[in-house]
């Protein structure tokens, strides 16, 4: 029986890194790029592009973009630097980067309620085309033996982790759950813009909770690929609470007629719990 270990073990298997993956590094760095020029084209910069939302919805897109400019583009950078010297944390820091940017664009594309063709459509579709690439590419390229060993108690730890990163996901819809059975509105910043809502509705229930249940199931069974999941759902949980956090400050920051202060509170002390999670895991990772 494999001995139980206070603390991870820093090498896997195989002690060397990757071999270097070009097409993984300009695939990341095609992606910052059009995150970057995405948020630098919207209300939070330039407003070029002139989105068909409400005040509430164009508030969390300030906020949202933000983050995707200053922590998403350049960890997508970063992870193409790594990918290209052929580190082993260059495709596992690709996977949150990337399922961050497939989540969020398919919301830019459905939510706006377009009732015309516009060309920003085009760049949303392209970004979510690649995303969806940089992440197969990235987690096709992981390899087991190159990640710390997790003893079986880390295992049972992190799927617990798991399970309530995805409890804390449902939690969020329970007004939803009662609605559904009872009738009702949807909440009142969404109100204006209920494809945006529903977007998120199927992609938060109907992605992220059973991917998540899925790798923490995994972990239970011990699964080599549930070893992998973890780093890309852990550190994608690090990303969007930071982004939905920016979100509800942005409409404090402007007097939004949706905002509530304590919800804003809330989800910056969430943003950083799951962070510090994130780190935690990772660091192991990032000290081989």
């Amino acid at each position: 029986m494999e001995p139980d270990r206070s603390r991870f073990d820093v090498r896997g298997d195989d002690d060397t890194d990757s071999e270097p993956d070009r097409w993984l590094a300009a695939g990341l760095l095609v992606l910052a790029a059009g995150v970057a020029g995405n948020s630098l084209l919207g209300p939070l910069a330039a407003g070029v592009v002139d989105y068909p939302l409400s005040e509430t919805l164009v508030n969390q897109t300030i906020g949202l973009e933000a983050v995707s400019l200053a922590i998403v583009a350049p960890w997508s950078a970063a992870a193409a630097v790594l990918a290209f010297r052929g580190h082993r944390e260059g495709p596992v820091a690709a996977v949150p980067a990337a399922a961050y940017a497939a989540y969020m664009f398919i919301q830019y594309v459905v939510g706006p309620q377009y009732l015309e063709y516009r060309p920003i459509v085009a760049l949303h579709l392209g970004i979510f085309v690649l995303s969806g690439g940089v992440l197969l590419r990235a987690w096709n390229r992981i390899s087991v033996d190159h990640l710390p060993v997790l003893s079986r108690r880390q295992e049972l730890v992190f799927a617990t982790v798991l399970l309530l990163l995805a409890g804390f996901t449902v939690s969020r819809y329970a007004p939803a759950f009662q609605g559904l059975g009872s009738g009702g509105a949807i909440p009142a910043e969404y109100g204006d813009d209920p494809s945006m809502y529903w977007s998120i509705f199927l992609l938060d229930l109907g992605v992220v909770v059973p991917v998540t249940l899925g790798a923490g199931w995994g972990l239970v069974r011990g699964a080599a690929w549930a070893r992998k999941a973890v780093y890309g759902i852990v550190g994608w949980f690090a990303l969007v609470p930071i982004s939905v956090s920016a979100m509800s400050i942005t409409m404090v920051l402007n007097d939004d007629p949706n905002v509530a202060v304590g919800n804003a509170v809330g989800l910056g002390v969430v943003a950083l719990l799951f962070t510090a999670v994130a780190a935690w895991l990772y660091r192991p990772l990032l000290q081989s």
